[in-house]
This record gives C-alpha cells, structure tokens and sequence, in this order.
C-alpha cells in the first residue's frame, strides 16, 4: 500500500522566496475543468501605461517571455512585454524547473548549454538572484539499450564539452543512496545539472530587462493584434490593442503559454497545440535527500527532482488529460491531482527508491502545460503572417530551453534569421493542412507525450496521425510489400518486405481512454526490428534494393517532393535573387543550386528548370513570361516554399509562387538499365546526345504527357518522371510490366537516403542546414561568380577570412553501424561529430559526413583534413575512420552519364 499523506499545510515549493506574497486558497471552476487552486496576487496599478511604440511587442510573461525581453534589451531593441495577469501565472510559475544538459540532438545540447550559462553568469551580470542550484544529475537505465542510448548522449555531448559519466550500479548507488542498485543496468551522471527557481529567474531577466531599457507591464491583456496589407498583398502586423491604449509595432512575439492557439485563433491562424494536465508530487522530508542529484528514470517514464529534504517526483503517463481549453483567468491556479492517472508512475518510482512508498506525500502539483505534435517548441515568425513570431508549445520543458531559444528569437528578430539550425522547432516545419487538422493535431502530440521518454531509435516511426497524405502509388506501393514512413504529414516508402504487407491502422492511443487496442500488429511489428542501435533487421534488404539501383535498375517514389511553379514578369530577376547558381539558362536546362539566407546559411536546395508556358496540364501549365519549374526536398517543402514566398514578398517582386506538391507524382527510375527499361515506353530519344544530364523535357511515357528531367539523387544514370495524377497509375503499371526483364526492384527512402550518403550528395536538415555556407560544405560550385544574390556578400567575407570548418566524409574501417552524433577524434583531439551516419553497401563499409574544425579555430585546408589519424567514437569506442573531402564512390561522376566500365568496390 502507497502511503499518500496529503498534508493540509502549505507546500514546500511554495515556500520559495518568490512566492511569499501568494496566497493560498480554493475555488471551483465552473467548466470541465473540476476543482483547481488558486492564488491571489496583490492588487495591480489600476492605470497601466502603455507606449505609443514599440519595435516588438511580446505577449505573455513566462519564461519564453522573459528570456527574449531580456535578449532584445540586451541588444539596445525597443521591446515591451505584456502580460495580462502577472509575470510567471499561467503554466511557469508551478513548473519543475529542472536544468539537464544532455539531449539526442546537438542544436538541443547547444540550447540547453546557452541556458546554463545564463543561470550561472545572471546574479553576477545583473545583481539578482535566478535561483540556481547546480546540483548535478543522472539518467538511470534498466536495460542494454537504454544505457546504449546514454553513450551515443555522452559520446555527442564531449563535442560541446559537457562532462558526463557512465556509473555502474554500485557507482550509482554511491552518488545516491536512496536508488536501488539492483534493478538498474548503469547510469548516465552529468555533474553540470541543476534546477533553477523560475519565479526568481524571471524577476532576474525582467529587472535586468528594464535596467537595459526594456519594458515590462503587468495586468495588460492584449484585446486585439491590428494587421495591415503590405506591398506584396500579403497581411503584415501593424500593432496591438490593450484597454489601455494601442501600441503602434510590425512585430509581435506570441509568448502565451496555454493561451497561444487561442491568441493566433483571433488572427484566424491555427497552431498545433494542446493544452493538457501535467503534474509532479511532493513527499515529506526524507533523511538524506538534501544535495543529492536529479534523476532521470526514462525507462519508468518519471523523474525526480530533489526540493531540500524532499522529492518531487512526475513524469508522463500514457494516459494525460487532454484540455479542451484553459480558461483565461487561470493564472495563478491549480487541478486537483487525479490519482488514477498519475498511479501509473508509483510504482516506478517505488522500485527505483524504495523510501519513496513511505515517505507521504505532502502537496501535489498538477497544472496545464502546452503540448505539440512533435514534443518541440513553436518559433519563429508564422508565414501566415508577417510579423507574427511564436515562441510557445515547450512542452514542459521552457525553463531548459528558455535561454536559448530566447537568444536564438532575438537574433531572427534583429537579422531575419537565427544563428542556429532551428528547422526542428521552426513553426514552418508543419504544413498549414496540418496545422489545421485538429485530429491529426491531438493524436500527434498525445503519442508524443506518452512517448517523451522512450528511447530515441535512428528510424523509428509515429503510430498517431497517419495517412494524412497518400500520393497516387500508395496503393500500387503497399501491395507490394512497401513500410512506409512519414514526413510533413505524407506517407513515403521507407523499404519493401518480400511477399508480406504491412497496413497502417488508424491510431488505438495506446488503449487509452478506452480505445480497443489494434489486433493487425504487423506494421508495428516491421518498426520493432529498427529499435536497435545495432544493424537493423531488415539491414539486407535494404541492400539488396541498393544494390539494385547500382547494378541494374531501381523505381523510387518521390512524390511527396516539394514542387513549385515560379512564373511572371519579373520571374527571372526574383530567380537571380532567390537562387545561387545560374538560371538564366536555355529553356529545359535544369540546373542545382541553394537557397541562402543573409548570413550565406542554406535554407534549402533545390533544382530549378527555365520552363514555357504550355497547355494547361499540371506537368505544362500556361503562364505568361518566363517560368520556373522547382524541385525540393519533401521533408523541408513547406519550409523552402514559406522562405522563397517570403522573400518574393520582401523584394515586391512581380511574381506568382504556386504550391503543385499534392498535384503532381513523381517516379525516378534509377540505375544502368534505366535508359533500356524506359526507351520501349516513348517516343523520345534517350541517348545522351540527344537527352543530357540536367535536362528536361515534355514528352510522354506510356502514351501519356509528362515532364520528363534527366537528374539522379543517388548518383545513377536515370530519369524522374512528373506525372499528373489521372496519369500516375497507367505509367507506374507499364513501367513495372516493361521492368520485369531488366531487373527492375522497388526501392525506398532508406536506400535513397544510403546512396545518395555513399555518392556523396547532400541531405538538407544534416549534413547541409540554415547555419552552414555553401562554401563549407563543398557547394561552392553552385555559387555563381557574376550578379548578385541573397546571402552573396556574407559568402565573400568568409572567404576572405578563410572557411574554419569543412564538409568531410568518413569511410569506417570496422563493420559498426554509425546513425550521426558521433564524435571525431582527429590525432587525439575532438574536430567535430558526424551530422548524418549510414551503411555504403556499394562500398561495403558504414560511412557519416560531418563538418571537421581545427581543435585551435584555425582556417581548414585539404591537407589538414586528409592528413592525420582519424576515429570515429561510437558509444564510447573509438574506431579507425578514412577522411575523404568528396566520396571515394564514382568520384568523376560517370554512372550518372551512363559510364559503367568499373565494378562495385563491394564487388572487387
């Protein structure tokens, strides 16, 4: 039996310093939202003063809110903050306030470490306390993999110097004796781990704000935000409305908490948020407790965070309390805790500390807390509409990230965009269909949250929110033995199983709320053999379908990519701007190039093709002037469409951005007997005289129109096709039946993703992104010489100060699987981490890519990155690794001509 003394006096977190003035009483909501707590605050001024001004005005007083007034203060920007109750009600002031360094991605370490630093330096930069206790930390796993999991964290983080130890039980034990060493497998311990007081903090940021010349109101709510239609048509921000008069701005930042979708909601704008119940328990004093670390216990879904003699223990169960909405005055207000849904965590809490099922539980914690599809934060500036910028949707995590993502908003504010690679929380990650799906929305960040703490496998998949989109072949695809996966929404190939299918069922919620669990586990299943950081169970297949694109011939599914029509009478002059290379090219020439942001960073690359107008079908529309026919990358579509559409908008240029992604099927026939499998289905001539590499043409296949371009993404010859979607079938059906005697295999994006890694090409979002210059990652090539371009002048003082870091790929000497984040050593010294990790199957060997620096900043040459002895360190080992500046795999581009006068490496 659970001893849950829930004592009458007043909880020890209240008891901070920053709440003395909070009074404690009760008061029963009149919605679904049951009985709550809530405390009152002294009386406001009656007359808030509000500027007639403002550069940027932030809209909500939590933590997202007081870091960035204190960032743009600190940056001389006018900024005002207002907060409609006090600063911290709503969802920071009864947050857990937990600091951890450690995170299975590396622009998250970086987050969290510019958070870190703030809370050390704050009291001796301002003069006021934030209420940080360094305190350490520790990751406790109960199995191999899980410990696996805390190497590959303790393996990234050295790269960023943060200092962290495997412990074994005993070790464990040591450190905090409360925990039983018995049923733990080891421990992750981070020394640099804290919690901070987030009432305290944001009194710091805010006093240190206002020295500075920023500006906070309290008792403000915002009644209207005002917008305007600028040059472009498109509506801008142009002020916000408060009864106490209207601020003139063309910039808000939505910093709501809970209250966020309903903000943008006013605009007619949708945000992928749910708001829903999150709480944490507080036992009686325990002998012993005071100083001892925070603890993870990711397999039990819970943690506890140490309150001077006492535990705070929560978590997230697979059950959470879904809100409909939170009422506007909740301010400083609490749930009563239901015990039913949070018992799912006393028992793990009870087997990892013992004393824990004795101690008594004296207050308890429930509050709402905002939730997203993808467990991330919402930022930066909405492509809805201009000058609108979030910062909302933490996810319970806002005082870990509050510090760095409050810099990296006040740098997009003042230069248009961050100076970290932020695409995973950028709200232009996400679709506006999705955005508006309120199903797909509550599924999606349900199995989030009930997922927050599994183990993060390089390939695992969603349940929740599927087949959203389906492109034309989805059928064609999934009798074929096809496990799909899914980006932005779209059901894409992953990889092909032999004689089986794999459906996927609509979401069970894990049997939650009394859903009946699905019985068809075969999809879940086929994922299961990737929960591995080993080779996964389908590793062979995957090589085999590789091996078929190189040796004979490969059909891939890209419809998903992004594809977009640029056409008017200023389309070739907003061409030259947008894009690096050269478009000003014949008709039908396609050529490759980035796009760039000021700082020279790569939003994106694409590949552009100078089109006529035509007939009126999706594959040749009719247009006037000159026109763009532009590809890019499905994963990022919605990102590169929202950049290009701002920056038309930004130059006024006389241009129509049209969005053909769902309109359009896309088939690539890859590998050396494309050009054979394809010749008996058209009329044109294939032949490299007559149809070149980077070409493209009108023609048709199978007796039906389509645009027809000769590039590779994996590095063979071959052809994409872009089909209307009446024609997408007939074509897929005569190609499949004409593919029979050449070999021809279906292929995924897993063996897309494998051979494009080996040929050496890129992938946006890993091993090229926004803080990244072409001129580093062996791009400089599509950087024309003449004319000028976004981000040229950036790109020209760096290469006059010489590039300090450099695109390279390794070649494993050892058969051990490499999936990104891992260190390279180089002579002894760290020079960097694998961006993106896979298998070469054509080279017989793992590869990964990822940018090297000199261990003393110096400029980086050819000579210092093939010279020397480089290791790859996986999960602690360090293996033997080949540098290479280009790809050792066709390193003079022949198979994509049509050259095949060399074996496989694999094959030699």
């Amino acid at each position: 039996m659970f001893r849950y003394a829930i004592s009458k006096i007043r909880p020890s977190w209240l008891d901070r310093p920053s709440f003395r003035l909070i009074q404690h009483h009760k008061k029963c909501l009149s919605t679904e939202q049951s009985q709550v707590t809530k405390e009152e605050t002294p009386d406001p001024p009656k007359v808030p003063k509000v500027p007639s001004s403002s550069d940027v005005v932030i809209i909500g007083g939590g933590s997202a809110g007081c870091n960035l007034l204190y960032q743009l203060a600190l940056r001389g920007v006018n900024a005002v903050l207002l907060e409609k109750s006090r600063i911290t009600s709503g969802t920071t002031w009864h947050t857990a306030g937990l600091i951890w360094r450690l995170r299975p991605n590396d622009v998250e370490i970086q987050l969290l470490g510019v958070t870190r630093d703030l809370l050390m330096r704050l009291e001796s930069e301002t003069g006021f306390d934030p209420g940080w206790i360094n305190n350490g930390g520790m990751y406790v796993a109960y199995t191999k993999e899980r410990l696996d999991e805390y190497r590959r964290l303790a393996t990234i983080g050295q790269t960023f110097g943060v200092e962290s130890h495997i412990l074994s039980p005993e070790e464990t034990k040591k450190v905090f004796p409360l925990i039983d060493e018995n049923v733990i497998h080891g421990t992750l311990y981070c020394p640099g781990d804290g919690v901070v007081d987030p009432a305290m903090l944001c009194n710091a940021l805010t006093r240190s704000a206002v020295k500075a010349g920023g500006k906070f109101i309290e008792s403000c709510p915002v009644t209207d935000i005002l917008t305007d239609l600028n040059l472009f048509g498109s509506r801008q921000v142009s002020g916000v409305v408060t009864p106490y008069g209207t601020i003139k701005t063309n910039c808000v930042v939505n910093c709501c908490g809970v209250w966020s979708r309903e903000l943008a909601a006013k605009l007619g704008i949708d945000l992928p948020l749910v708001p829903m119940k999150h709480a944490y328990v507080v036992t009686e004093s325990i002998p012993g407790v005071r100083g001892l670390p925070n603890v993870r216990d990711h397999d039990a879904s819970t943690y506890f965070r140490i309150q001077g003699d006492s535990l705070c223990m929560g978590g997230y169960e697979p059950n959470p309390i879904i809100l409909d909405n939170v009422a506007s005055d909740f301010e400083f207000s609490l749930y009563e805790l239901d015990w039913i849904v949070f018992s799912a965590h006393m028992q793990g809490a009870v087997k990892l500390v013992p004393t824990f099922e004795t101690a008594g539980i004296k207050s308890t914690v429930c509050g709402p807390e905002s939730f997203t599809p993808d467990h991330k934060p919402l930022l930066g500036e909405d492509p809805r509409l201009f000058g609108l910028y979030h910062s909302c949707g933490y996810n319970s995590a806002g005082m870990m990230l509050g510090g760095g993502c409050g810099e990296q908003m006040a740098q997009w504010i003042i230069n248009g965009r961050p100076d970290l690679h932020l695409f995973a929380y950028d709200i232009r990650r996400f679709t506006k269909e999705q955005t508006r799906n309120k199903t797909w929305i509550k599924e999606r960040s349900h199995e989030s949250y009930a997922k927050n703490y599994s183990i993060v496998f390089p390939h695992d998949q969603p349940l929740a929110g599927r087949n959203l989109y389906k492109d034309p072949f989805h059928k064609e695809l999934l009798e074929a033995g096809c496990v799909f996966e899914e980006r932005q929404g779209w059901e894409r190939p992953g990889w092909f199983m032999k004689k089986k299918t794999a459906p996927i069922l609509e979401y069970d919620w894990f049997g939650a709320y009394g859903s009946t669990r699905n019985v068809d586990d075969r999809y879940f299943n086929q994922l299961q053999g990737d929960y591995t950081f080993g080779f996964p169970k389908n590793h062979h297949l995957i090589g085999e379908e590789c091996l078929a694109c190189r040796e004979q011939v490969a059909l891939f599914d890209l419809s998903y990519f992004g594809k977009f029509y640029l056409c008017g009478p200023e389309a070739q002059q907003a061409a030259d701007w947008l894009f690096t290379a050269n478009t000003n090219r014949p008709f039908n020439k396609t050529v490759y190039s980035c796009l760039l942001n000021a700082r020279g960073g790569v939003e994106g690359d694409v590949t552009i093709t100078a089109i006529e107008t035509g007939t009126g079908s999706q594959a040749d529309p009719i247009f006037k002037g000159r026109g763009f026919y532009i590809v890019g990358s499905g994963m990022s579509a919605f990102h590169t469409w929202a950049h290009i559409n701002s920056v038309l908008n930004q130059k006024n240029f006389q241009v129509a951005l049209t969005d053909h992604t769902d309109k359009l099927g896309v088939l690539s026939i890859q590998g050396p007997n494309s050009r054979d499998l394809l010749q008996p289905l058209t009329e044109e001539d294939l032949s490299n005289e007559s149809f070149p590499y980077a070409t493209s043409k009108l023609t048709r296949v199978a007796g039906y129109l389509c645009r027809m371009i000769r590039v590779s993404f994996v590095g063979e010859l071959g052809w994409e096709l872009h089909l209307p979607m009446d024609s997408c079938v007939p074509v897929y059906n005569a190609l499949w039946e004409n593919g029979k005697r050449f070999g021809l295999r279906h292929a995924g994006y897993r063996a897309l993703n494998s051979l494009s890694h080996e040929k050496g090409y890129h992938l946006w979002n890993f091993d090229l992104r926004t803080d990244d210059l072409p001129i580093e990652s062996g791009l400089g090539f599509t950087c024309r010489e003449e004319g000028d371009f976004l981000g040229k002048n950036a790109l020209e003082v760096e290469k006059r100060k010489g590039i300090r870091k450099r695109l390279t790929f390794f070649q494993l000497q050892e058969q051990i699987p490499v999936w990104g984040l891992e260190t390279v050593w180089k002579d002894g010294n760290v020079v960097g981490y694998l961006r993106r990790g896979d298998y070469g199957y054509a080279l017989g060997a793992s590869i990964g890519s990822g940018y090297v620096r000199h261990p003393e900043g110096r400029r980086i040459t050819s000579d210092f990155i093939t010279n020397g002895h480089y290791q790859v360190e996986v999960m602690g080992k360090r293996y033997d690794a080949i540098p290479f500046v280009k790809s050792p795999f066709d390193p003079q581009s022949k198979r994509p001509r049509g050259i095949y006068d060399e074996p496989l490496p694999v094959r030699q």
